[in-house]
């Protein structure tokens, strides 16, 4: 019999092993925390789509204030599809560096760092209205986009990690769910009667700071993901096995046993 059906066997005939764990506090609060992340992803995506008119006129505006005289036809609709496109631009860029970012400085420190990203977009875009408004919001798209490229990988990557297998599937659903529930909300908050006014669309766009600062909050009572720890040579096995009972409810003083430890994918390295 091939030795990975012959382990699965033994697991199974294993009458001590502990029942699979299920979602216990930490766990959900880990999970949570991420979503917030794709959240904002969906929130970035769908909210420049409902001020579209009032954003126009904001750059007609500011352009006439800034040189003296009105633009050129063609000049607000290339501002303007520059500010949607280049949202995509900042993305594919940054999700380039998601493996290295992730393999410096762990899963839930990547999440940490990257967010100063959504700060920092989020805080030039809700503060256009009182500077050089098409500027401030075409560098904050592509800074929001290069977050959502990072976060967009980052965060399946935490979850899958932490979540146990009976749960990994349902769990890893959630990052999606947590992007149109972005971009819903996005554009509800986007309507005339709400927040898609020529007053009120600073707030719109600075919006996704709430979720920000909340997971900034968040973030660090997090575990770090036990794999990571038990793959990096500058973490203790000791690390992994806090992280790992952490996550399941367990105590540092009652932690859970682990039987049939799976060996490392991939060959040995001496």
């Amino acid at each position: 019999m091939p030795s990975g059906f012959q382990q699965i066997q033994n697991e199974e005939e294993d009458s001590d092993a502990p029942p699979p764990p299920g979602l216990t506090p930490t766990l959900a609060m880990a999970v949570g925390t991420a979503a917030l992340g794709s959240l904002q992803v969906g929130y970035h995506v769908g909210v420049i789509n409902a001020p579209q008119k009032v954003l126009e006129a904001e750059y007609n505006q500011t352009w006439t204030q800034r040189w003296g005289e009105p633009p050129p036809p063609a000049a607000v609709p290339t501002l303007w599809a520059l500010s949607v496109a280049i949202f995509s631009v900042g993305g594919m860029v940054a999700s380039l560096g998601v493996g290295m970012v992730a393999e410096r400085l762990g899963r839930k420190h990547a999440m940490i760092a990257t967010n100063a990203l959504a700060f920092v977009g989020g805080a030039m875009m809700s503060a256009a209205k009182w500077g050089p408004s098409y500027i401030l919001i075409i560098i904050g798209r592509f800074l929001l986009g290069a977050y959502s490229g990072l976060v967009s990988g980052l965060v399946p990557m935490y979850v899958g990690e932490i979540a146990p297998t009976r749960l990994r599937g349902a769990l890893g659903t959630l990052h999606q769910l947590a992007v149109v529930i972005g971009i819903l909300g996005a554009q509800v908050l986007g309507l005339g009667a709400l927040l898609g006014t020529a007053q009120r669309w600073p707030l719109l766009l600075g919006m996704g700071l709430c979720p920000a600062a909340l997971q900034a909050l968040l973030l660090p009572r997090c575990p770090e993901s036990p794999r990571f720890l038990l793959g990096t040579e500058r973490r203790g096995a000791a690390m992994h096995g806090i992280s790992f009972n952490t996550l399941l409810g367990h105590t540092p003083h009652n932690p859970v046993p682990l039987h049939n430890p799976r060996p490392p994918i991939g060959p040995h390295i001496p």
